[in-house]
């Protein structure tokens, strides 16, 4: 199926979320990524709501075919892989669609209202064994790169503990979040800030801990309260660890409209401990301090990771370089390096917050499909 010079063919599905950028390009996002990945060709756009981004793709992309709906996108295109930026609600069932039609994807976060919603897509990509990147990104980045090999090095000895926080800016009627957008809707989203923007502490913290979380307990709360009920502006978590270790998350739409988001890691051990800063963007931080004998020489180490600029979503090279190892296991029809399980463990654990928040227990997690 890919094109005569032996690039693989993309189509881009859904057009109405922030992070696509726009299709001239002027704005960088998810489609920027995809025209500039070598070996891709964006062949195709699809957005089943009317919107200036489907006059936009005929104007700005016009060798590019147009389509409102994934049924005639599948059935009229030739492609090999889709971009998925769709609301939580809609991802299940277009998943399924391209499953079953042998069609790789990524897939925006959030991917479904729940897990319950999320495991029949689960399933459909097993079967076929076509590949799914999820659009968590946070383990990508160098400084969380670089923090993981040095625990798995056994820098800061036996894991006790990793601590995250993710503030950012208020979701209110005039503001950049605005509380009419689908991100910020029951029906289409099914969560709040765990399931838009906490979802990828939940994601880093079990990958540098290398093990899931078996039980949490939990507050979530509306404070700012502008947000579709019942979803959270304010999250609070205690993670139990399969390895005996413990975790915390302080995430919320808090911070005032002029404000910087806030969002940090810490991990601890018995040999040391570091914290990360700036998880998401330039500059990356990372100071570490360990007794370990490797580090006798000098105890305390700081990193800064002076992250190459990328016209593309995050405008950082890194972020691009984990799509592009995304299309090689593709072409070399390995893992990537998350899959589908992966989207389905994180929500596991964002439900059993909820189920915790809402009964007032601590709450183990069932990763059973």
């Amino acid at each position: 199926m890919s094109s005569n010079d032996g690039n693989l063919k993309a189509a881009i599905i859904g057009l109405r979320h922030g992070h696509l950028g726009t299709i001239d390009q002027k704005k960088p996002g998810y489609i920027s990524n995809f025209r500039q990945l070598d070996g891709v060709d964006v062949v195709a756009y699809c957005e089943d709501v009317a919107t200036d981004m489907l006059n936009d793709a005929r104007k700005h992309h016009p060798g590019a075919s147009v389509y409102t709906s994934v049924d005639d996108l599948v059935a009229n295109e030739d492609f090999d892989l889709a971009c998925v930026v769709l609301p939580a609600y809609q991802i299940p069932e277009v998943g399924i669609k391209l499953a079953e039609a042998g069609k790789h994807f990524f897939m925006e976060k959030q991917f479904a209202r729940s897990s319950d919603d999320l495991k029949p897509l689960v399933s459909a990509v097993r079967t076929s064994g076509v590949k799914v990147m999820l659009g968590y990104m946070y383990r990508f980045n160098p400084a969380m790169q670089q923090l993981k090999s040095f625990i798995d090095d056994g820098i800061f000895g036996k894991p006790l503990s990793v601590e995250a926080r993710h503030i950012t800016t208020q979701v209110r009627p005039g503001a950049s979040r605005d509380p009419r957008h689908f991100m910020f809707t029951n029906r289409e989203e099914g969560g709040g800030i765990l399931h838009m923007l906490a979802c990828h502490n939940v994601e880093v913290m079990r990958f540098l801990m290398g093990c899931e979380a078996t039980a949490v307990q939990a507050m979530v709360g509306r404070p700012v309260g502008y947000m579709d009920e019942p979803l959270e502006d304010l999250a609070i978590v205690a993670f139990e660890y399969e390895n005996g270790a413990y975790g915390s998350l302080h995430a919320g739409y808090l911070a005032p409209e002029a404000a910087d988001r806030d969002v940090a890691l810490i991990y601890r051990g018995t040999e040391g401990f570091a914290n990360c800063s700036h998880v998401e963007h330039n500059p990356t931080t990372l100071a570490a301090t360990s007794t370990a004998p490797a580090w006798s020489g000098s105890h305390e180490r700081h990193f800064s990771f002076a992250l190459e600029p990328f016209h593309g979503y995050g405008n950082a090279r890194w972020h691009h370089d984990w799509l592009q190892d995304y299309v090689r296991a593709i072409r070399q029809d390995e893992e990537p390096a998350l899959t589908v399980d992966d989207a389905l463990h994180v929500l596991q654990c964002i439900d059993a917050v909820y189920e915790s928040a809402r009964t007032g227990r601590r709450v183990e997690i069932n990763y059973g499909l």
